[in-house]
């Protein structure tokens, strides 16, 4: 069976990507207002971090939900110390999703093959591990 098979063709395919555009929005504003609410230093239900709790390393995503909390509170300096990489993460994350969401983008072929090109995520993977290194051999 083909991926046309399983998806359908046309209005219907549009209707499952509206769909999940609705959903996926849906899921976004309830998880920040959650963030927006809950202090995750304070909430013991919060999820914690697997590779922190299983070796005491900082793992390069360590942090980014106590970030989150704090820029949502105008607290943008707390949330840069909670982790560095977000001055990274951040822009590159929101060039991927422009680029993906917005049709007109979409078309333009040239952008889309440098925001979503593999020398770009390759780059921005090497650069995670690299943080993951720096990191714990800096205590940050």
């Amino acid at each position: 069976m083909t991926g046309r098979e399983i998806w359908g063709r046309g209005r219907h395919n549009a209707a499952i990507r509206g769909a999940a555009l609705v959903a996926g929005t849906i899921v976004l504003i309830a998880v920040i207002i959650v963030l927006w609410k809950v202090n995750p230093v304070e909430a013991v239900w919060m999820p914690k971090c697997v590779v922190h709790s299983l070796t005491g390393w900082q793992c390069p995503g360590c942090g980014i939900t106590r970030a989150l909390h704090a820029a949502l509170h105008g607290h943008f300096a707390e949330a840069i110390r909670y982790n560095y990489f977000l001055l990274l993460s951040l822009p590159y994350l929101l060039a991927v999703a422009t680029v993906s969401w917005i049709p007109a983008l979409r078309r333009r072929r040239r952008l889309h093959r440098v925001v979503l090109g593999p020398e770009l995520a390759v780059s921005y993977v090497v650069l995670f591990a690299i943080w993951f290194v720096v990191r714990n051999l800096l205590g940050i």
